[in-house]
């Protein structure tokens, strides 16, 4: 990378990350790790201000599958005119090429090829989660495992007959329970516990990585939005934002949902659809559960964090329509009040709502902009983002420099949705994509000395 000089009043850094929530400050702080001068720009007033903050927690890979799913496209075609179901859509024109998508992705071959791609991720990611709450990383990280609860007998078979084929998760007797468990809890047809399953405060991991970017020496701006995307020939020259003007050397969008407006004005379409969901935190008291529950018939789950119990589900696709719709928050608390009804008395702490930017096959996008020589998309990761914010930290920083990465990231590439473009074979990360990283590379040595010593990288 070329480190840019300031022309006009605007700023400069060797890379500009857009987007401040759990992948944008991973990602700078895993460039700045790696000798980078970076600038993070949040159109928020704090970090953390989108979808980042509010999801139920959950780091582990049990239940990191694609969106897309046999199973998902049933369910969305039986529950498409009930607004209170846990899966809905919005019928809207724009919505309907997504929705074709969405309905390609979903056979039982795809699925499959894309449920391996994010597990491996997520496998992966999960020991960054561990390793970063081991150096110090202060977001609440617990791992006390996972218990899945299922109100039929059928919905039980067919997780059983799940776990007979993948294995990884153990069977819980009813009557094994820990009995303060047991006793919250209306009768059910089983559980199933997953041991290796952890959580976390979303907003405090978020906030955690940000302060340990800004001690590697990141410039994080807040109340940035970016306003237009200045290309010049193959590069992108400046971003000219609600803060000024900032010239960039590599560009990293990562802005969630608004994402695909910036690739769009960078000369790439993604299909991000925003998924809308919502939490309700409720007053923690003595003898709550320890381990998040989740109840599989409604898609919600109630997580233990320190000074409350959150209660987290939905998924509605709208746009960029940020609205609350009391329905949907009154059918995620009523699922849960009627799974332990002893929460019908709790008071409620806040009520939240966030857009997750989602693909129509499930996948993330993380790669170069094609056509561009200093642009990268890390975006899409859905309901995921908080589980592969760390690994996509470190796929970015070895694009960004070039390095080969051992994981395979052609089924992550921004150009599979073209219609132009035609599968190829599997391709690695290689310097020839990335121009003008050998002083990145050769400044690690200089990065590592000017960081403090005790602020763990992101894959400390």
């Amino acid at each position: 990378m070329t480190r840019m000089s300031a022309s006009s009043g605007a700023r400069s850094a060797d890379v500009t990350v857009v987007g401040g929530g759990a992948i944008g400050t991973c990602v700078a702080a895993e460039l700045a790790r790696r000798g980078a001068s970076v600038v993070l720009l949040e159109r928020g007033p704090e970090l953390a201000s989108g979808c980042s903050a509010g999801n139920a927690g959950i780091v582990g890979a049990s239940h990191v599958t694609p969106l897309a799913n046999p199973g998902a496209l049933r369910d969305g075609i039986r529950w498409m005119a009930r607004s209170d179901s846990p899966f809905f859509v919005r019928p809207r024109p724009r919505v309907l090429p997504w929705l074709l998508r969405f309905a390609a992705a979903s056979t039982p071959q795809r699925t499959r090829r894309h449920t391996a791609v994010l597990r491996e991720l997520a496998t992966h990611s999960a020991a960054l989660h561990a390793r970063l709450a081991a150096a110090g990383l202060n977001a609440g990280y617990t791992q006390r495992g996972l218990l899945n609860v299922y109100k039929s007998e059928r919905a039980l078979a067919a997780a059983l007959d799940e776990l007979a084929r993948n294995g990884g998760r153990q069977r819980v007797a009813t009557d094994s329970l820990p009995d303060d468990l047991a006793s919250s809890l209306t009768p059910i047809a089983g559980a199933i516990f997953d041991p290796d399953e952890a959580h976390c405060d979303p907003h405090g991991f978020v906030r955690a990585v940000g302060a340990m970017a800004r001690e590697q020496g990141v410039d994080v701006r807040t109340g940035a939005e970016v306003l237009e995307v200045r290309r010049r020939g193959r590069r992108i020259d400046s971003l000219w934002t609600t803060a000024g003007e900032f010239r960039v050397g590599e560009v990293v969008l990562a802005a969630g949902v608004w994402t695909a407006a910036l690739a769009r004005r960078a000369g790439l379409r993604l299909p991000l659809e925003g998924g809308k969901g919502y939490h309700v935190d409720v007053e923690a008291r003595p003898g709550d559960p320890q381990m998040p529950i989740w109840l599989h018939e409604n898609r919600v789950v109630i997580t233990p964090l320190d000074d409350r119990l959150r209660i987290a589900g939905t998924l509605e696709l709208t746009g960029t329509d940020n609205d609350v719709d009391a329905r949907r928050v009154d059918a995620i608390v009523g699922a849960a009040r009627r799974a332990m009804p002893e929460l019908g008395s709790r008071r409620p702490l806040n009520v939240w709502r966030g857009l997750r930017p989602c693909t129509p096959d499930g996948l993330p996008v993380i790669g170069r902009v094609p056509k561009l020589d200093n642009a990268i998309v890390a975006a899409g990761h859905g309901m995921w983002g908080l589980q592969l914010a760390p690994l996509t930290g470190q796929l970015v920083g070895d694009i960004a420099v070039g390095d080969e990465s051992e994981h395979d990231l052609h089924p992550l590439r921004p150009e599979r949705f073209t219609l132009r473009h035609r599968p190829g074979r599997p391709t690695r990360v290689t310097a020839a994509r990335a121009p003008d990283t050998d002083r990145l590379r050769d400044e690690r040595a200089v990065g590592s000395a000017r960081r403090p010593t005790h602020g763990p990288g992101v894959n400390a």
